[in-house]
């Protein structure tokens, strides 16, 4: 009998850590007033515990125009790093190209 609730409480610990760590981000910002509204994403996949890198992004944004870059997982990745023993990292990656500066003319 002690078992079974000993069984029952570590089964829903379990349950509750995998629903409530469904999702994670980071997010670098470099200006909050951006009017861009175009969000480029890519899912970047590390190998081997990092030691198999992934290939660097091309964000196709002008030079120093990279605005906000965000980094995120989800329970799926998650799962598959987990199932993998870290072999087999995927990660989301997004962000946003801050728009051209255009010149005010002198009155």
């Amino acid at each position: 009998m002690k078992n079974y609730i000993l069984l029952r409480r570590i089964s829903l610990l379990l349950l509750i850590l995998i629903i409530f760590q469904s999702c994670m981000s980071t997010r670098v910002v470099s200006e909050y007033d951006n009017d861009s509204i175009v969000q480029h994403h890519k899912t970047s996949w590390s190998y081997a515990w990092g030691l198999i890198t992934p290939k660097d992004i091309n964000p196709e944004c002008e030079s120093n125009r990279m605005n906000a870059v965000t980094s995120s997982t989800n329970l799926g990745y998650i799962l598959i790093s987990a199932i993998t023993i870290g072999i087999v990292v995927p990660q989301r990656i997004e962000w946003e190209c801050a728009p051209v500066d255009t010149p005010i003319e002198n009155l």
